[in-house]
């Protein structure tokens, strides 16, 4: 709906034009009527608007003076002249600003009509003009992010992509260039929640404006907390630090940043980008909020990191699915790799990088590490007590232990629940023809898992206990009511009476008119 500001100092005309104007159907709303120049001005300070609908001839300001105001206000805001005959030099300035148009007094409601259709169908214009120009910059956006991405990653098409790139100007290179992987860090989970994912779209913007402002243009999305970036020799590292020390100064977050080596060429370019996600897999060992550049002598050690972090993706699902073997396998895995550290600070910062990537995965779960372990459960300074990597080794998994029993037992809980509310809605529709297909679909699971989940919990298949609950309210039905047996197959939706006689037999070892005479 389009904003309106009617202005009259008339009260008959200003109530009128506010009243007989049928405003919805011109998908126009009116959001104020002043009777004049100084409130309507007083109002467009503090609320926005699409269309100023004035008189021009006003006391002390006139709808010419508040036009000019009001336009200053809001650059795109639409005005429509209401003029007497006699102010008809009025209407001539009225078009030299621009004025979408004005209606002569006394006002014919067909011609307000029309002008105002004329202002909705400029509007109109307008505001699909500024969709394609966005959806077309957006549509730039995207292509830079895909065309930067695969140069970077070095794929088989990687000529025809730099050739895309020079066409579509994204991006000058000057001299020698390299990349950067530039990663928001997360916050310490010990003292701050982590960060949403509204939060880290932020971040991520602030990030990019300040590569813009720095004058780094290529660069790309990578995931909500990544950004790849080609720097060019005017970049240094002061440049990078400078900007980590704006992020911190204005949203209290620090950068850890993997720095490829330098390369003479577009087309190399993706071996710097190599060398930086190797680099900034090193922030486990040198820690966060710095950078990391990527050094040949420590290849072995990076390739390390990158085989902890497969480790440690392979430890928290079994974390999750509660196989304890498997969690003690992932842990001896990683506490091999890491006996190699000779630097005990680097084995601190190991750990810790554990705890951290166990802490965002519970927030991935609606967890939290420390509502799980309690204040102390999980506290840090032991860490640095503790004299030898064993015992680090020992502690952290035992911690892993209890937080996969917790999520276990969690898990166990929620589907004693489900189960019993999907028995529930069998039994209030066993005289239904019912199904597992029908039973899967209302609770929004696929029949297998349905099947496979029912009998995983109750020890029973479904169709058993489907059969089980009619043959019991079958043999209530028999026992208490005067219910002739194939309205008892018709209550408890069994079908024919054949068919509920063969049933009720397989479960009683009776027909049931030799159960009714037994009673």
């Amino acid at each position: 709906m389009y904003r309106v500001v009617l202005v009259d100092d008339e009260e008959l005309e200003l109530t009128g034009i506010q009243k007989l104007v049928p405003w919805k159907e011109l998908h126009m709303e009116v959001k104020a009527a002043c009777p004049d120049g100084f409130s309507a001005l007083n109002y467009l300070e503090e609320n926005e608007a699409d269309i100023l609908v004035s008189d021009i001839r006003m006391p002390i300001m006139s709808g010419l003076e508040l036009a000019s105001k009001a336009q200053r206000l809001h650059p795109n805001l639409k005005i429509l002249f209401i003029s007497g005959y006699e102010d008809f030099q009025y209407a001539k300035q009225a078009l030299s600003m621009k004025a979408s148009g004005y209606v002569l007094k006394p006002i014919n409601d067909d011609e307000l009509f029309g002008a105002l259709q004329s202002v909705r169908s400029d509007l109109d214009g307008a505001n699909r003009q500024q969709q394609r120009e966005q959806s077309i910059q957006q549509s730039m956006v995207y292509l830079k992010n895909e065309l930067l991405e695969r140069c970077l990653e070095g794929t088989p098409d990687r000529d025809a992509v730099i050739e895309l790139m020079a066409q579509f100007r994204l991006g000058v290179q000057v001299g020698r260039l390299r990349a950067a992987i530039i990663e928001i860090d997360d916050r310490d989970w010990r003292t701050e929640s982590q960060y949403s994912e509204e939060a880290h779209a932020e971040l991520l913007s602030a990030l990019t404006s300040l590569c813009s402002r720095y004058g780094m243009e290529m660069f790309c999305r990578l995931s909500p907390r990544r950004l790849a970036v080609v720097l060019e020799e005017a970049h240094t590292e002061a440049t990078l630090e400078r900007m980590m020390e704006e992020l911190s100064a204005g949203h209290h977050a620090t950068l850890t940043i993997g720095l490829g080596q330098a390369v003479n060429e577009l087309e190399r370019l993706h071996l710097s980008y190599e060398e930086a996600g190797k680099a900034l897999a090193m922030k486990m060992f040198q820690g966060k909020g710095k950078i990391i550049a990527y050094s040949a002598t420590k290849e072995e050690a990076q390739a390390s990191a990158l085989n902890i972090e497969a480790t440690v993706d392979a430890l928290l699902a079994a974390m999750t699915q509660y196989e304890l073997v498997r969690i003690v396998d992932c842990m001896e895995e990683l506490f091999q790799q890491v006996k190699n550290i000779k630097n005990p600070s680097a084995v601190h910062n190991y750990s810790l990088f554990v705890i951290s990537r166990l802490d965002a995965y519970l927030n991935s779960l609606n967890e939290s590490l420390l509502s799980m372990t309690g204040q102390n459960g999980f506290a840090l300074d032991k860490l640095f007590d503790f004299e030898t990597i064993d015992d680090i080794h020992s502690w952290l998994r035992r911690k892993i232990f209890e937080l996969s029993e917790q999520l276990h037992n969690k898990r166990q809980r929620k589907n004693v629940k489900l189960i019993g509310q999907i028995q529930s809605f069998i039994d209030q529709r066993l005289g239904e023809s019912i199904s597992l297909k029908e039973v899967a679909q209302a609770f929004s699971f696929s029949p297998n898992y349905l099947g496979h989940l029912f009998k995983e919990e109750t020890g029973e298949l479904f169709s058993d206990y489907l059969m089980r609950k009619r043959m019991e309210l079958a043999k209530g039905l028999l026992a208490d009511t005067g219910l002739k047996v194939y309205e008892v197959a018709d209550r408890v939706g069994s079908g024919t009476l054949a068919h509920f006689g063969k049933q009720f037999k397989d479960y009683t070892g009776m027909t049931p008119g030799e159960y009714r005479k037994h009673l």
